[in-house]
C-alpha cells in the first residue's frame, strides 16, 4: 500500500473518531451531541433497562415469580441440549443468558450476559431460549410490559467411563 494512501487513511480514521485537530473527545456544552465513537450497541440490542427493570434470575425463590418461572424453565428445558461436539472434547462451562419477554409472551431479545468462554456452549444456550419461545403471557403481578430474566446454563462434560 502506498505510503501517502496510508497517511490519508489514518487521517480519515482519526477525524471520524473525533481526535484529529486537537479534539479532546469531550462533549461540547454548545453541542450536546456526544463525540463520535467506535463503541456502538448492536442494532438489535434492547433499549436500556429502566431502574425498576433489573434482571430477575430464573432461579429466584421470590414467590411472585415462582409459578411463571416454572413454566418458562420447563419450556427451555424441553429445547436445551448439551452439544455432542463439546461433550466429545470435554468442554465445560457456565453461560448466563439475558432474555426479555414481552407482555404477550413473545421473545423481545436474547444475549449472552456472561460467556462460558466456549462459543458452542454460548450458542446452544441462546438457541435453547429462542426455540422455547413464545412463552406464556406475563401475569400482571410479574411484569406490566417487559420482563428481563437471567438464566444460568451449566454444562458438565459426561464423565469418562
Amino acid at each position: 500500500m502506498p505510503r501517502s494512501y496510508l497517511h490519508i487513511m489514518v487521517a480519515v480514521i482519526l477525524m471520524s473518531l473525533g481526535v484529529a485537530g486537537g479534539s479532546s473527545g469531550q462533549v461540547d456544552p454548545q453541542n450536546p451531541r456526544p463525540p463520535a465513537s467506535i463503541w456502538r450497541q448492536p442494532r438489535n440490542a434492547p433499549a436500556p433497562a429502566s431502574p425498576g427493570d433489573a434482571p430477575v434470575p430464573l432461579e429466584t425463590t421470590d414467590p411472585r415469580f415462582l409459578a411463571y418461572f416454572s413454566k418458562v424453565r420447563e419450556r427451555i428445558k424441553a429445547t436445551w441440549t448439551y452439544p455432542s461436539a463439546a461433550g466429545q472434547r470435554g468442554i465445560e462451562g457456565e453461560v448466563v443468558v439475558e432474555f426479555r419477554i414481552a407482555k404477550d409472551g413473545h421473545l423481545v431479545s436474547t444475549d449472552v450476559w456472561r460467556s462460558s468462554g466456549a462459543a458452542i456452549l454460548d450458542d446452544y444456550s441462546i438457541r435453547a431460549v429462542q426455540t422455547a419461545a413464545p412463552f406464556p403471557p406475563l401475569p400482571d403481578d410479574v411484569a406490566t410490559e417487559i420482563l428481563t430474566i437471567h438464566s444460568t446454563f451449566r454444562y458438565l462434560a459426561p464423565s469418562a467411563k
